[in-house]
């Protein structure tokens, strides 16, 4: 259903998302820290349940950002549980890399981007992309150990794997340009990008990527990277920053959905409900851009917030329009014959209950 509102290639978000639980029988939590209540200066811990979550990119007319929409979703079982001390535990990568070899199992031939922070920076993940062709972007460390080619020519010895390492751009090698920003803004930013090679991990192993030194401010410069070498400056820029929709998604599926509002403690109920809750957020939406396209949907304003785009609480409350009263909806079965057998004399229950 979400392909053919796709554009030419997929683009994939990935982001591990926390729901704060408590419960003494829940064997999957354990204590993280907060994202929403951390900052640079301060470190907040909670516990809860950590799931990573994948989500396609999907443009809709209605709206002026693109939606995050989950299409998979696996929890992430604690490392210092004393049932998975004697087992290997999967990390939020080896999760990712298998849900990527799922999904290229399925689409073989399918032209995909993703898009992930700087947690998912990681050897595995830029291998297993590789082998699968997927373009991964996603954000360094200020100290990268990043390095030029080894420069061609007679040599004695062994032949280097890596060149020297490169430095931070002059303030003459900056380019300036306007890319697309938050909030649907236009920003002028400076870059700079170089093809080189990575040391990455701790065996130091040598990755071919593609780095942008991205200048915000004077003193506020990032560094993110993509697997892609033909990817130019204001893709890579662009396409990170399109990654904070699916921190939306969190936001509203906190909000509307229900999520972290489950009170299950059993592992299999725990590990249904969520990746269906997450599921419900993007039936919702395509539900919701059938009724646009069919009748439309005026957009919720208040006095004090003039709303001219679509959000998903419009299309939350036109879908539940449609649907009407829930009361009225009779699906099951086993509540038709509880309400016949009340009415019918005959019915075996009612022989017993008189016997």
């Amino acid at each position: 259903m979400l392909l053919p509102l796709a554009e030419n290639s997929v683009v994939l978000i990935v982001d591990e998302h926390l729901e704060r639980r408590r419960g003494k029988k829940i064997k999957a939590k354990a204590t993280y820290r907060d994202p929403v209540a951390s900052s640079k200066s301060r470190i907040v811990k909670c516990t809860g349940l950590k799931w990573t979550v994948l989500s396609m990119l999907i443009r809709f007319p209605w709206t002026k950002r693109h939606f995050a929409l989950p299409i998979f979703c696996v929890l992430r079982k604690p490392e210092d549980h004393p049932k998975n001390l004697k087992r290997h535990t999967r990390t939020g990568t080896d999760l990712i890399c298998q849900m990527l070899m799922v999904i290229r199992r399925w689409f073989p031939d399918l032209g995909i981007v993703l898009l992930g922070d700087g947690d998912y920076a990681r050897v595995k993940l830029c291998n297993i992309c590789k082998k699968l062709s997927i373009t991964l972007i996603s954000r360094m460390r200020a100290d990268a150990r990043l390095h030029n080619f080894v420069e061609e020519g007679k040599r004695k010895g062994r032949r280097p794997k890596f060149g020297k390492r490169l430095d931070n751009p002059k303030d003459s090698d900056w380019q300036k340009m306007y890319v697309d920003w938050y909030q649907g803004r236009t920003k002028e930013v400076a870059a700079k990008a170089r093809d080189c090679l990575w040391l990455a991990g701790k065996e130091s192993a040598v990755i071919t990527l593609k780095a942008v030194w991205v200048r915000l401010r004077t003193g506020d410069e990032v560094i993110l990277m993509s697997t892609c070498l033909k990817l130019d400056i204001a893709s890579i820029i662009e396409g990170y920053v399109k990654r904070w929709n699916i921190e939306v998604t969190f936001r509203e599926c906190r909000d509307y959905l229900g999520v972290e509002t489950q009170r299950q403690w059993s592992d299999l109920a725990i590990e249904r409900t969520t990746p269906l809750l997450f599921a419900l957020y993007t039936i919702i939406t395509l539900i919701g851009n059938a009724i646009y396209q069919e009748k439309g949907i005026i957009a919720n304003t208040t006095a004090w917030y003039a709303k001219k785009h679509l959000t998903f609480s419009d299309l939350f409350e036109a879908v539940r329009g449609e649907i009407g009263d829930v009361e009225n909806i009779k699906n099951s079965l086993f509540k038709a014959e509880f309400e016949n057998s009340s009415t019918d004399t005959n019915h075996p229950a009612h022989a017993s209950l008189a016997a």
